[in-house]
């Protein structure tokens, strides 16, 4: 594994007539062959780009442009080194 960054996404439930948010977490992982996403996974021919795109000072969107379309992950913190060593590899 060349570089890894930690992606979010939220669940909402509904426990005891109250609407409730579980956030969770994984790790979207960067191979010199492919991509490993959190319930994905993609060749580095299937990936034309990848992006960041910050929301607020808490959250931000990671864009992963691929073959199937464009994959969005919540991430917390900027995600320029997992984009910088990307670029590299390809």
């Amino acid at each position: 594994m060349i570089c890894s960054h930690p992606v979010y996404w939220k669940e909402r439930k509904i426990e005891n007539n109250r609407q409730v948010y579980i956030e969770h977490e994984a790790v979207l992982e960067l191979f010199e062959d492919r991509v490993q996403a959190p319930d994905e996974q993609f060749t580095m021919d299937q990936i034309h780009d990848v992006s960041y795109r910050g929301l607020s000072e808490t959250y931000g969107f990671f864009y992963l442009h691929t073959i199937k379309g464009v994959r969005t992950f919540i991430v917390k913190e900027t995600p320029l080194h997992w984009i910088e060593a990307f670029r590299t590899c390809r």
